[in-house]
């Protein structure tokens, strides 16, 4: 049995999120919801906690997750750094690694294809140090979901290097610091369809440690990531399920233009890694 907390689970899109949660993973999953609402209370599908205000919902809920009893922290109807400066105290022990970073897992339906991409909504502008941070991150989740040697893509326009664009730059210094990897395959630059399509691949003739058969696809900034995600998602009609990364749980941030769909993929996707 899995448990997941919930900080601010009132509102009736986080509670529809649970009733379909359940009605899809059966007796996989137990909710405890903290919220300041006075009339939710329990029901089958849900243990209560009432809170008097944000503060405490998001340290009820952090500290739940902190003692061991929940193993999933789901974000409901509260702000997200309201969640995370809670989440991220040193007295809860919950960060495990330096930097956290965003992992969705991406869905294709139309081309039968399915990878993680990082980072789409934690780290703006990452230099190569915080780079190889979210390399190691996505690589963990990789391992959890069950690829034993992800190929992992370092995302630029081009696969040739080029002193000149900054992610060509950081995609080289990121290789380069996995160069003795046997646990992965870490390459880049290679472009967003070399890393996905082996029919550009043969177009192209080219030659590399990833041709067109990525796992996990790595983008140099926020700015490309947030428009891959979206664009998979509204013009190829992706499923997206996402968690934040780095911490001894995973963390489901959900939002309010979420579909439940989305939201279910989001926790099935964390339920994948513990």
């Amino acid at each position: 049995m899995i448990t997941v907390s919930i900080a601010g689970g009132s509102q009736p899109e986080i509670l529809t999120l649970v009733n379909e949660a359940k009605n899809r993973f059966k007796e996989s999953l137990n909710f405890v919801v903290f919220d300041q609402t006075e009339d939710i209370g329990n029901s089958d599908t849900w243990e209560y906690v009432h809170c008097k205000d944000e503060a405490e919902i998001v340290q009820k809920a952090v500290q739940y997750v902190a003692d061991g009893h929940a193993q999933i922290l789901l974000k409901g109807i509260i702000q997200t750094h309201t969640l995370l400066k809670e989440l991220l105290k040193k007295e809860y022990g919950l960060k495990t690694q330096s930097v956290l970073s965003h992992v969705a897992m991406v869905t294709v339906p139309s081309k039968d294809k399915t990878f993680l991409l990082t980072d789409c909504a934690m780290n703006i502008t990452p230099d190569t140090q915080t780079m190889i941070e979210i390399a190691e991150n996505v690589k963990s989740v990789a391992h959890k979901i069950g690829l034993d040697h992800p190929k992992i893509a370092l995302l630029s326009a081009a696969e040739n290097y080029n002193p000149k664009m900054p992610s060509s730059v950081l995609a080289t210094e990121v290789t380069e610091a996995f160069k003795d990897e046997e646990s992965a395959t870490i390459f880049g630059p290679i472009s967003f369809d070399l890393a996905i399509s082996k029919e550009a691949v043969e177009h192209k003739r080219f030659v590399g440690p990833i041709m067109g058969d990525a796992d996990v696809l790595v983008v140099p900034q926020i700015d490309t990531g947030n428009s891959l995600y979206k664009s998979l998602t509204l013009f190829a009609d992706a499923t997206v399920g996402g968690t934040i990364v780095g911490t001894k749980v995973p963390v489901v941030l959900t939002s309010r233009s979420d579909t439940t769909a989305s939201k279910l993929d989001s926790l099935e996707f964390a339920m994948k890694q513990i």
